[in-house]
């Protein structure tokens, strides 16, 4: 059996010839795999906010029909208590921010701030490749949940609660929905009068479900707190990383109840999107950054695939049961079977 001192020589060596490796220039034929592997990305990119475009600037909501005593979409126009300016800083700006801190943190603890890698023929610091890495995965999780969002919301077309107050429907033979003969009328042919409105509010009122602001603020908060979770160490207080982590899923939950309480989104709205939001956040958490992954799997070509797994228990069997006992053994009463158990 190799001693302590051996394993851990290996250990260095091992680290060692990665720390070189890492350092190491990247031959032509490397920098030219990376460059098509970060424009394909970067396509990818592309291609998922083309959708998002299209849908919002080309694009009609299905019209849906509705009953002129629906109470569901009877309710008064309010504005939002969070606007999309605040949607963006929270699920966009602030988990940037938390990148970034975090991974200075972590680099500065390691002592790796002053690590260079070199990229695309570029000396860059480590820690800013990692940023970058991990910012990527982020935001290729965030586009797949606004695509996703975008796709109901177009398809199904739903009324929001405040339908009637902004369309403010006039039927075809020139009665409204407040007229007593159309109280319980199913309406399918209307045209908006929409006194005080915009075409841009109108176009608004029938794109209830599911709720942006819940998939979009559910699946940033989730994954950030996924991140904290992986990466955040904080030495001197085990509960502070479980109170940010308590802080950012409940400014997800108060969005998502603020849809409700403005009048903006139906209950179901909001539970299908923090669903899409959160369904998201796992995944890309799972199989894109990979933060469930054990620490030794995290490092590929080192112990994911790069050392083998040995089967040691017939190794630890042959030495701790020797099929020649010590010299000693043959000057007490043990044979080999007891002296085994003795060990």
């Amino acid at each position: 059996m190799r001693n302590a001192n051996e394993d851990q020589s290996v250990s260095v060596s091992v680290s060692a010839s990665v720390s070189a490796s890492a350092s190491a220039s990247a031959s032509p034929a490397e920098d030219r795999q990376l460059t098509r592997r970060l424009l394909m990305e970067l396509l990818v990119m592309v291609v998922l906010v083309v959708p998002i475009c299209i849908y919002e600037f080309a694009v009609d909501p299905v019209r849906r029909g509705f009953f002129c005593d629906d109470e569901s979409i009877s309710y008064p126009f309010k504005d939002n208590t969070i606007t999309p300016v605040m949607l963006g800083l929270i699920s966009g700006l602030l988990p940037l921010v938390v990148l970034l801190l975090v991974e200075y943190v972590r680099h500065m603890r390691a002592g790796e701030l002053a690590t260079t890698v070199h990229l695309l023929g570029w000396r860059m610091s480590a820690w800013y490749v990692e940023l970058f890495r991990q910012t990527t995965y982020f935001t290729f999780g965030l586009l797949l949940t606004f695509d996703a969002t975008e796709v109901g919301k177009y398809t199904i077309g739903r009324l929001r609660p405040h339908f009637l107050a902004v369309c403010q429907p006039q039927l075809t033979d020139r009665t409204l929905c407040s007229d007593p003969a159309n109280l319980h009328r199913y309406v399918e042919n209307y045209e908006c009068a929409a006194e005080g409105y915009t075409v841009a509010d109108v176009r608004q009122s029938r794109l209830s479900f599911p709720s942006g602001h819940s998939s979009i603020v559910f699946y940033s908060m989730v994954y950030v707190a996924l991140y904290l979770q992986r990466k955040l160490t904080w030495r001197s207080s085990k509960l502070s990383r479980h109170f940010l982590q308590f802080v950012v899923i409940m400014l997800a939950w108060y969005t998502a109840l603020s849809r409700v309480m403005d009048y903006w989104h139906h209950w179901s709205d909001v539970l299908s999107g923090s669903l899409i939001g959160v369904a998201g956040a796992l995944i890309t958490a799972r199989y894109i950054a990979r933060f469930f992954d054990s620490p030794y799997e995290s490092v590929p070509g080192i112990l994911s695939g790069g050392l083998r797994r040995q089967n040691t228990s017939a190794t630890l069997q042959e030495e701790v049961c020797p099929t020649t006992p010590p010299p000693y053994s043959a000057n007490n009463s043990y044979n080999e079977d007891q002296y085994c158990s003795k060990v």
